[in-house]
């Protein structure tokens, strides 16, 4: 990952970024990835979390020996590109000049599996169903061999537990879906889908986003990636569910930050800060804000 230009993102979104995209690519290659940095940012921007998990291959252009008593997030670096201005015969122009440690080549050669269509093997035939008198989300995702969240998704359900007589659903049977939800003793695993929100998630478990934020310590709401591991408690009696949905507040289509400012009681200027909102004229549908 080379993550060099943050067009005024914090730090700590900038972490939360580079988390999912080292994940990410992590999981869709089956592949060690690395960190690409200049000394400033492993020394200033990167945080331990990160370091932690992701070993560093870092731009200096001076004494690289030096680098052992410079502290930065990193105990050690693999790799050091110790100057842009390198001579390669065969090749006209200044070169990357490079020193590696073993510890940066793969061990693993094995080929990248495809990628470039994750859903090829999830079912996209469905029916179309018609909600009867009495019905739930949950009787009749059973019923079909589904999950309650993948109805949610389909249907772009807002809340899953208003659903009336009448409503037309989209309904993909036997999904394969399925499997992203796996239960245990007072909770449940779910699995982040593509296109998921935490808010949407949140709605069809009955729970509330301060809820899973606070089980999966989630530090931004807004960051979620496919295949990212959630742990729901199923408990209606969980101390955390009577946590109203008070803190946090989805945007809608046709929001703006003074409509959501007039109707929690609070300021532009207390959301812009409390949420590091850069341009208060950019917000989108689907964003979580956080409001108390």
């Amino acid at each position: 990952m080379d993550y060099e230009v943050f067009g005024g993102v914090s730090v700590e979104e900038t972490n939360n970024i580079a988390q999912v995209f080292l994940e990410s690519v992590k999981r869709l290659t089956n592949k060690e990835v690395i960190v690409y940095s200049d000394l400033s940012n492993a020394r200033d921007r990167f945080n331990r979390n990160i370091a932690d998990n992701y070993e560093l291959w870092i731009a200096y252009y001076g004494d690289y020996n030096n680098l052992k008593s410079i502290e930065t997030s990193w105990e050690r670096w693999i790799g050091v590109q110790y100057t842009d201005r390198g001579y390669v015969p065969g090749i006209r122009g200044n070169v990357d000049r490079d020193l590696y440690t073993e510890n940066i080549f793969l061990s693993d050669t094995s080929q990248i599996p495809n990628t470039e269509n994750p859903n090829d093997n999830i079912n996209t035939e469905g029916i179309t169903y018609t909600v009867q008198r009495g019905d739930t989300l949950s009787e009749i995702a059973s019923r079909y061999g589904t999950t309650v969240q993948e109805i949610v998704s389909i249907n772009n359900i807002v809340n899953a537990n208003l659903i009336y007589p009448g409503q037309t659903l989209r309904i993909l049977t036997n999904s394969t879906v399925n499997a992203s939800e796996t239960r245990e003793t007072g909770s449940i695993t779910y699995t982040v889908q593509r296109g998921n929100t935490l808010s949407q998630i949140a709605n069809s478990y009955g729970v509330t986003i301060n809820h899973i934020m606070e089980m999966n310590h989630i530090k931004n709401p807004n960051l979620i990636y496919p295949g990212q591991k959630l742990r729901i408690t199923e408990s209606e009696n969980s101390t955390l569910n009577p946590i109203l949905q008070k803190n946090y507040y989805t945007v809608q289509r046709g929001d703006t930050l003074s409509g959501i400012a007039r109707k929690y009681g609070v300021t532009i200027r207390y959301l812009v800060n409390l949420n590091g909102i850069r341009n208060p004229n950019l917000i989108y549908a689907g964003q979580i804000i956080k409001v108390s």
